[in-house]
């Protein structure tokens, strides 16, 4: 006999609407006498997103915000709803039969991205409560290394969450002599980085790869000029992975050591594979490329105040001069909504295009340096110098503190929020100067999660011996952070082996697909099938994790589904044809979403 209850009403209407593409689907699995026998799955809801927001089978109905129809043909299978990346979602209101409990689910849904990324990445169908950390969360994202914003790469995450957290897993030094990790990236299904020093001048300005059995393999220098010591800064952009020179240690780049050379020249780098990287010549005349964006199709970059501050873009063969703000660092780049964000040491900008720059915030809370940008529940975010603020945007010049990181008050004045990256539903933080990351929780309510880097000779009085969380990255499902020294000089490296190293975490259980899906119709459908989750991608399972010891999460929650919304940002594309499943789909009834094409 089956240990679970299926009405004969419910199995009808799942053979009935089997041919519908996009799906959020729950699924149970069963064991009969004969064997391991699995429930047909049982359609609760479903939403075709043809002209409104409809439940077409039951009475949960979503509420749209600023949502528009392609002027499409009622019956075409392009029709579908179309969301604007900056204040479009649908609200589905909680009800019961909603609840997924530790009940076996999945998750499906032909979207198509808006192409070229003119915004930050965003959410396709969330049900998530922040408080208790439990729920589902599926969004779209690109790597967003340290510095620089979010990369072109729309990448698949799936999560689930009952409020778990592992430990931080250690995978090693890339390099011996190098004491910071600059950028880490997602690219074509790797994790890739940067190193800031090294002792002998042939090893400086390397990129790094993971290897599956955890092992670090070398894809060569950024050039050869020996005044290039780092890997400054990273992105991937149309396909391709970019990479910029500088030094990491200040003092050295602004020209301040004695006896020391020059710092070379500021250049960009595109990988050709192997260890091989083509130089697409000088940008402007800096020491460091702080930071890089990919916005409406274009590559920009930004350079330190030995460059002047300002902002170039690529145009395929030369360095267009975009216009320094104010001179001062060009610290960080965020598209977000149609438009390009930048930060200085301590002010914030919308490009307003050519050479013009709107100034939008000036020194807020006498902050003096910016060193993030994010999108954290579709609002701008910084991280901030000396303090620690993490400050959020509430419109014009307007910006709200939402908490204080690092050393509290009536300590020295060196807390800097060196990134900011969204996980599973989460905002995590990386500091200076006691290597710790933190997950917001609710405004002012921040949990550390652990100090990753040290030194026996902390002082506060003393930079050289404070250690920085440089750089956050999602990648196969975990939370990833580099350490390094606070000058990322290779004379650190000997001081303690924590420093220049990278660790992860795991917070719920997520799977991802870290291949771009590109802006074409694309059939997902995420799948937790008993300890397992899974993700497929135009009907291949493309990625799978298991859930290890311990309890099934419970996943209920009061709070609502949200489609083209959630924990990151507003979705900027089209979604069509979502539906809500009892009981997981197999291979074959996958087989038959994508009968109905794009």
């Amino acid at each position: 006999m089956l240990s679970l209850k299926v009405t004969i009403k419910k199995i009808m209407i799942t053979c009935l609407c089997c041919s519908i593409s996009v799906v959020l689907l729950l699924a149970f699995e069963s064991k009969s006498d004969g064997g391991d026998k699995t429930v047909p799955a049982v359609l609760l809801g479903a939403w075709p997103l043809q002209d409104n927001a409809r439940d077409s089978i039951g009475t949960n109905h979503g509420v749209m915000e600023n949502i528009q129809f392609l002027n499409i043909p009622a019956g075409s299978p392009d029709r579908s709803a179309f969301f604007n990346g900056r204040n479009s979602r649908i609200k589905i209101e909680h009800s019961k039969t909603l609840d997924v409990g530790k009940q076996d689910f999945s998750m499906a849904l032909w979207v198509r991205c808006a192409t070229p990324l003119s915004s930050t990445l965003g959410d396709l169908i969330s049900k998530f409560d922040a408080r208790s950390r439990r729920g589902i969360n599926l969004h779209v994202s690109g790597s967003s290394p340290a510095y620089s914003a979010m990369s072109d790469t729309r990448h698949v995450h799936f999560g689930i969450d009952d409020a778990y957290t592992s430990s931080w897993e250690d995978h090693g030094k890339p390099w011996p002599s190098n004491s910071l990790i600059s950028n880490l990236v997602a690219f074509e299904g790797e994790l890739y980085c940067g190193i800031a020093d090294a002792d002998k001048p042939e090893d400086r300005a390397h990129v790094f790869r993971l290897t599956r059995d955890k092992k670090w393999i070398d894809c060569g220098r950024l050039g050869h000029d020996s005044n290039h010591h780092s890997v400054m800064s990273m992105i991937v952009h149309k396909g391709k992975l970019y990479a910029g020179t500088g030094i990491w240690d200040w003092v050295q780049a602004l020209g301040g050591l004695k006896g020391a050379p020059l710092p070379a020249p500021t250049k960009v780098f595109v990988y050709e594979g192997g260890t091989k990287w083509k130089d697409l010549g000088q940008v402007g005349n800096g020491s460091r490329v702080l930071c890089m964006a990919s916005f409406k199709g274009e590559l920009f970059a930004g350079l330190d105040s030995v460059g002047e501050g300002k902002a170039f873009k690529f145009d395929g063969s030369k360095w267009i001069d975009c216009g320094a703000p104010d001179g001062k660092n060009f610290e960080c780049m965020l598209p977000w909504g149609g438009v390009l964000y930048a930060s200085t040491h301590g002010n914030i900008y919308e490009y307003q295009d050519g050479k013009d720059w709107k100034r939008i915030g000036t020194a807020p809370f006498d902050i003096n340096q910016i060193h993030s940008m994010q999108v954290f529940d579709g609002k701008i975010h910084l991280g901030t110098w000396p303090q620690g603020y993490v400050l959020r945007h509430g419109g014009g010049e307007k910006w709200d503190k939402i908490g204080r990181l690092g050393l509290p008050e009536g300590r020295k004045l060196i807390n800097e929020v060196m990134d900011l990256t969204v996980y599973n539903g989460k905002l995590y933080a990386g500091m200076i100067p006691n290597a710790e990351v933190f997950r917001f929780e609710k405004d002012n309510d921040w949990k550390q999660l652990g100090s990753l880097a040290k030194r026996s000779d902390w002082d506060e009085d003393k930079v050289a011996t404070w250690a920085r969380i440089t750089c956050l990255s999602c990648f196969q499902g975990r939370l990833f952070a580099g350490t390094g020294s606070c000058q990322g000089r290779a004379l650190d490296a000997p001081v303690d082996s924590s420093l220049g190293r990278v660790f992860s975490m795991q917070a719920g259980q997520v799977v991802s697909h870290e291949h771009d899906i590109g802006g074409e119709w694309t059939h997902v459908a995420a799948i937790r099938r008993g300890r397992k989750c899974e993700l497929h991608i135009n009907g291949k399972l493309t990625s799978s994790s298991d859930l290890g010891a311990g309890a099934l999460f419970n996943l209920n929650n009061d709070s609502p589904m949200w489609l083209g919304f959630g924990a990151q940002n507003f979705f900027h594309g089209a979604i069509k044809d979502v539906q809500l499943y009892q009981g997981a789909l197999g291979t074959e009834e996958l087989a038959k979403l994508m009968l109905r094409k794009k």
